[in-house]
């Protein structure tokens, strides 16, 4: 069970959100306890790191409807950070597509064993912004090569960033423990 902290007990009170007003209603009965859990709010290495891991392949995958919904939702059945999650995928936006999009294509049409010069002349004729206004008509010729970068791309972000971003928040801890005995010694 998790212990909240005395504020956050009165401003769920206040709002009229307590344990016995919720007890036996619909989110209780679905969701339980684990909506309180520490790891979905609290930005711990472990649940950063499993927002991250899930976060970024779907963040990275174009013209997917409901990004933030279903990052939120995986999110929440592996325990990972919920503000991460449902942040990640705002990363993934009409100002970063004319970025985003040609990067993918390029790195894709290379994993289909394409020559890299003629990819970079497609990607550099290609009206990338037609795609973003007219995803289905303008993309024809591009939906395999960008996909399946965006697909490998993603989950090797995100595995990648899944291990540093434990490495450093472990790093972190084991730095403020090492500080906490220091001190508690020279008392």
């Amino acid at each position: 069970m998790v212990k909240l902290r005395l504020p956050h007990f009165r401003w769920l009170h206040r709002r009229g959100l307590t344990r016995k007003k919720m007890q036996g209603g619909f989110w209780h009965t679905k969701l339980g306890d684990r909506l309180l859990d520490k790891a979905l709010w609290r930005a711990t290495p472990e649940s950063l790191a499993r927002a991250w891991l899930i976060g970024v392949p779907i963040t990275t995958i174009p013209f997917l409807p409901g990004q933030m919904a279903i990052t939120v939702f995986l999110g929440f059945l592996f325990r990972a950070n919920m503000l991460l999650c449902g942040a990640l995928p705002w990363v993934s936006n009409p100002f970063t597509a004319p970025i985003h999009l040609p990067a993918c294509y390029i790195v894709g049409t290379l994993v289909l064993n394409r020559s890299f010069s003629k990819a970079w002349e497609n990607a550099q004729q290609f009206n990338w912004a037609a795609i973003v206004e007219h995803p289905f008509r303008a993309a024809q010729h591009i939906v395999i090569p960008l996909y399946l970068c965006s697909i490998i791309l993603g989950l090797v972000i995100g595995i990648i960033g899944y291990f540093v971003i434990l490495a450093w928040g472990n790093r972190i801890v084991a730095r403020k423990r090492l500080k906490s005995d220091v001190s508690a010694n020279d008392i």
